[in-house]
């Protein structure tokens, strides 16, 4: 019989993680998508969300419609942020390899970046965005999607990057 009684609470387990991994996959809320970490070097989990909050914000104010944070988008970001803080700066290298993956695996139609360094606030980072003609225009796109990855160097300087999807 307590055999039985373990089997038993052992799926009821099972089941229970795999609704709750179920649901809380979405594309929708900002803090399920993107990782937080706390330590130097790593993800800037408050500067990404709130990043996204003022660009959906300055999207709304020129009429369009927000973006959709896309998971798959930020693997890429970060993997180009750690690209970058490794290299020691701020560029768009092997940017048609993730275009290329987001097409293959987003379906993606377009796809454009922003990408920026040591700016310590949202504000700052976004202002800058929108003051740089190329930048805002990617930001006023006609995209779907988007997703944001801010890491720390070791330094502690912030390196960003901002990638847009038309799904």
């Amino acid at each position: 019989m307590k055999t039985f009684a373990i089997k038993d609470r052992s799926l009821i387990c099972i089941l229970f993680l795999s609704i709750l991994t179920l649901i809380s996959c979405t594309t929708e809320d900002i803090s399920e998508n993107m990782p937080t970490k706390d330590s130097d070097g790593d993800v800037v989990a408050s500067l990404q969300s709130d990043i996204v909050s003022l660009l959906n914000a300055h999207r709304e104010e020129v009429g369009l419609e927000p973006l959709k944070v896309l998971d798959v988008a930020y693997l890429k970001a970060e993997e180009h942020t750690n690209y970058m803080i490794s290299v020691g700066k701020v560029n768009h290298d092997f940017f048609f390899q993730r275009e290329a993956y987001l097409v293959d695996n987003a379906g993606a139609a377009e796809v454009a970046e922003n990408v920026a360094y040591a700016y310590s606030t949202a504000e700052g980072v976004v202002n800058a965005w929108l003051k740089s003609e190329s930048h805002r225009i990617n930001i006023e796109g006609d995209y779907t999607h988007m997703t944001v990855c801010a890491m720390k160097n070791k330094d502690g300087k912030v390196y960003y990057t901002n990638i847009f999807v038309k799904i």
